[in-house]
């Protein structure tokens, strides 16, 4: 990894929020709650519309490519996914159009006994709807072991 791709912030994109989409991601986890279906339903209408499921997101976070390729990671099968973890500001509705921005956190370098030196980098998602409303920050955690971990 490339250190000094820490603290680069990259160009906004947009996410539209589709009622289809939704459904197909609720069905995809198993998620039969009418709050991610029917706009007729109790639960859709006391929460004022169709809802996105708290992860949906996920499914965006590769939206824009910027933040990886700022990486510079020479060989990806050294990558592992080390962490996810979402803040939930706002809720995220069918009809939403979001605008996202991808930011390189900190990367940082710690010794493995299995994998020899790790180096960890943090990106940070931030989403905000059209009314400019923070609605959820993702930070997923990349690490790149030094060498390949044997069983």
């Amino acid at each position: 990894m490339d250190p000094s791709a820490a603290g680069k912030t990259f160009p906004p994109y947009e996410v539209r929020i589709e009622r289809g989409k939704i459904k197909e991601f609720a069905d995809a986890i198993g998620d039969p709650n009418p709050v991610y279906r029917d706009p007729d339903s109790p639960a859709a209408k006391a929460a004022g519309g169709i809802l996105a499921p708290p992860t949906l997101l996920r499914t965006f976070l590769y939206e824009t490519r910027d933040a990886v390729e700022a990486l510079k990671v020479a060989d990806w099968s050294y990558i592992v996914h080390g962490e996810q973890e979402f803040e939930y500001h706002k809720p995220i509705y069918a009809g939403d159009v979001l605008t996202g921005q991808d930011r390189i956190v900190s990367i940082t370098e710690k010794e493995s006994r299995r994998a020899g030196k790790l180096q960890i980098a943090v990106i940070e998602s931030t989403f905000h709807n059209q009314r400019g409303e923070k609605v959820q920050v993702a930070r997923r955690t990349l690490i790149e072991t030094g060498k390949r971990i044997e069983d």
